[in-house]
């Protein structure tokens, strides 16, 4: 069984939080590809609370939207 890590202890919307941050970091070479480990343990939290990955990506879409709204 996997391990627990810090991100099994946050609610839903700070993991889609983090997850979203981490990627476009990843993307925008702020953060280096190792980061994609931590995309790995948001997904295996998620996992365990039940979260599918289509919700991930769902609320995903909507940060993005809500933050080119504010720009």
């Amino acid at each position: 069984m996997e391990e627990e890590t810090i991100y099994d202890t946050l609610p839903a919307y700070l993991l889609v939080g983090f997850y979203y941050q981490i990627k476009k970091n990843i993307k925008r070479g702020i953060l280096s590809n190792a980061m994609y480990q931590e995309i790995d343990l948001i997904k295996q939290a998620a996992n365990r609370k039940g979260i599918s990955l289509d919700y991930l990506y769902k609320e995903e879409s909507l940060i993005v939207k809500i933050e080119k709204q504010i720009k």
